[in-house]
């Protein structure tokens, strides 16, 4: 391999773990040639424009072919092995996506969202997270008991003491608080919420139970809404350009997480863990095609 071809080798190789691994085992050497070949031929051909069509082929090709490979991968285990969620799984789910839709819905200009009103919308939202929490919880278990249970403890503690103290707060002045003391508390309960929040999807993520959509997105989300809380005054700082909008984008990345979770918990097929999973039948590699067409 020239020393040019090898770092979009690496590259093109990396894109292939969008592939089932049963499919990665079998082509993914035979599809890296190939793409070695087609970039020789382009940088030969001397088109300026060809090594970005051929990039745009490739990752077109990926999207369509991998989303296919997992899809006829889940649909063949599906049908053998799974069973439908339970009535339990599919409220838990539910009151998850209602509480991610609430905090979203913060977003929409033109709701009268009045003091009782935010005070309602956030007690969804905690009960949501904490009902999702029990939920995944349940099905990561199996695969990492102790990690599962520090993280959806983490969380259940955490929003139900972030909910206590919106409890608390009803009929006390929203700004400014009189009371020092039940500032700081509350700022603390808030902390505890986004990084209980954002280590429940680290360990989402990296466990693979549920949708990583979903767990990245409140990852992410809870991280940069934390940067948002009032006391740290970032968003108000020489930086406040900046946090002010990532900390708006982290509380909807953090809503839409949960309702993406939620959906994940109440619609998706549970598998057995004892059940032995077969491999789909092979399938053949996506077909070449000359450069530039």
């Amino acid at each position: 391999m020239d020393r040019a071809d090898a770092s979009p080798a690496r590259i093109y190789r990396r894109l292939l773990r969008l592939y089932p691994s049963a499919f990665r085992a079998r082509y993914e050497d035979e599809m890296v040639r190939l793409f070695e070949d087609q970039l020789r031929d382009v940088r030969a051909a001397g088109e300026p424009a060809g090594i970005a069509r051929l990039w745009l082929r490739v990752l077109g090709d990926l999207a369509v072919t991998a989303a296919s490979e997992r899809a006829g991968r889940d649909r063949t285990v599906a049908h053998s092995l799974s069973t439908a969620p339970s009535t339990s799984s599919r409220v838990l789910g539910l009151l998850g996506v209602v509480g991610g839709l609430l905090l979203v819905a913060a977003f929409v200009p033109g709701l009268p969202w009045t003091q009782e009103l935010t005070q309602l919308r956030l007690v969804a939202f905690n009960v949501g997270a904490i009902a999702i929490a029990t939920a995944v919880h349940r099905r990561q278990v199996p695969v990492a008991p102790r990690a599962s249970l520090v993280a959806a403890g983490a969380v259940a503690l955490a929003n139900a003491w972030y909910l206590a103290m919106i409890v608390l707060s009803i009929g006390r002045p929203v700004f400014p608080d009189p009371d020092p003391e039940f500032r700081q508390v509350a700022f603390w309960a808030g902390a505890a919420m986004w990084w209980a929040d954002a280590a429940f999807g680290i360990v989402t993520w990296r466990l693979r139970s549920a949708t990583r959509l979903g767990a990245g997105a409140l990852a992410v989300g809870s991280v940069l809404a934390f940067l948002g809380m009032g006391p740290l005054e970032l968003v108000t700082g020489p930086w406040g350009w900046l946090l002010a909008p990532l900390a708006l984008l982290g509380l909807a990345l953090n809503g839409l997480g949960w309702i993406v979770l939620g959906l994940d918990v109440a619609l998706r097929r549970r598998t057995p863990v004892s059940a032995p999973v077969q491999p789909s039948a092979p399938v053949q590699p996506p077909a070449a095609r000359p450069p530039g067409t």
